[in-house]
């Protein structure tokens, strides 16, 4: 059999169903969509036009099937094990994965040996944090000799479509926030001051391994300074409830609250010719999950046209921001920045 398709596992889900329209769209190679839910696989499939497959990624003897006849895997549910992973690289393929937890990339990460004897390539941190975020480090780093700190702010709208998945995790983070005072984080142009919180991103933990920078830290907020203001100390009391926390997450997907805008801003601090600089660069857009989309179609699209090394990447090792930037479409709502 030919490997040539593009299978999406988890096809049928919010980011996975756009990443797949994106990429049928382009006809660079067919799209196959596999995932456990049989009923929601074949009404994603009629939708899209494409071939599904049945795959549970806990049952092994589900796998060969669903790999058959693939070219790349792109990966958009959480696993718990890199069993299937492995699966991937050692037939060869290329594997580009949409999930945002640092503890699940280094365990990727030891795989690079497998990958590299079998001709396999991953790329991860594929979104808009970490991705977009890694990027925008990689591009402020340039040019300085040695780079000394790294600030990553990530703004999130409330107004925007949050899942499950996305609710738990921002709760279980927020009961591991730090109290205190933040210097805060400009956003905007003409740029504003925001008020900020130390969140867990996986894309400080990523960038001292991939370039070396000692210290970086993430900090998020929300559309606006007042609704920031509001909602850090409320999260924070909510996430210490068990009670208030299923009242949130019941209540949360109807709750539009703020916007649907998501904005970066990242500073670079270091030197040049032995004096000291600070670079920035931006990005402004909208919906979250549109943007993690939109960066997964194009990475796939880069590993199939371009190709990328065997091994196991970030995507700050194989792109770079203004190779992205010139693929973005012009009606993609998303603005680079100095």
């Amino acid at each position: 059999m030919t490997n040539n398709e593009i299978l999406i596992v988890g096809g049928y889900g919010h980011v996975g169903l756009q990443i797949a329209a994106r990429l049928q769209a382009t006809a660079l190679a067919p799209v196959r969509i596999a995932g456990r839910n049989r009923d929601k696989l074949a009404e994603a499939a009629a939708r899209l036009g494409c071939r599904s497959v049945p795959l549970d990624l806990g049952k092994r003897d589900t796998w060969a099937l669903a790999l058959d006849g693939a070219r790349c895997v792109v990966m958009c549910v959480d696993q718990t094990d890199t069993g299937f992973v492995a699966a991937v690289l050692e037939r060869g393929l290329a594997y580009v994965d949409i999930t945002a937890d640092d503890r699940f990339f280094r365990q990727i990460e030891r795989l690079d040996s497998i990958a590299r004897a079998n001709g396999g390539r991953a790329v991860l941190s594929v979104g808009l944090a970490p991705g977009l975020t890694n990027l925008l480090v990689a591009a402020a780093s340039s040019g300085l000799d040695t780079v000394e700190s790294a600030r990553i702010g990530i703004l999130l709208g409330l107004g925007d479509t949050h899942g499950p998945a996305a609710i738990n995790w921002t709760l279980s983070n927020f009961r591991k926030v730090s109290h205190g005072t933040f210097a805060p984080v400009m956003f905007g142009s003409p740029p504003r001051p925001y008020p900020v919180v130390p969140f867990d991103f996986a894309d400080q933990h990523v960038l001292r391994r991939t370039l070396g920078i000692a210290d970086v830290q993430t900090f998020m907020t929300f559309d606006t300074p007042g609704i920031s203001r509001m909602m850090f100390p409320m999260l924070r009391r909510v996430a210490a409830s068990a009670v208030l926390t299923r009242l949130f997450k019941a209540i949360m997907p109807y709750a539009k609250i703020g916007s649907d805008r998501t904005a970066l801003s990242v500073v670079v601090q270091g030197t040049k010719a032995g004096k000291k600089m600070t670079q920035r660069k931006t990005i402004e857009g909208r919906k979250e999950a549109d943007i993690t989309a939109l960066i997964a179609a194009l990475v796939v699209e880069h590993v199939l046209r371009r190709g990328v090394g065997a091994g196991i990447h970030h995507i700050e090792q194989v792109l770079s921001l203004d190779m992205l930037a010139s693929l973005i479409p012009a009606d993609a709502a998303v603005t680079f920045g100095a």
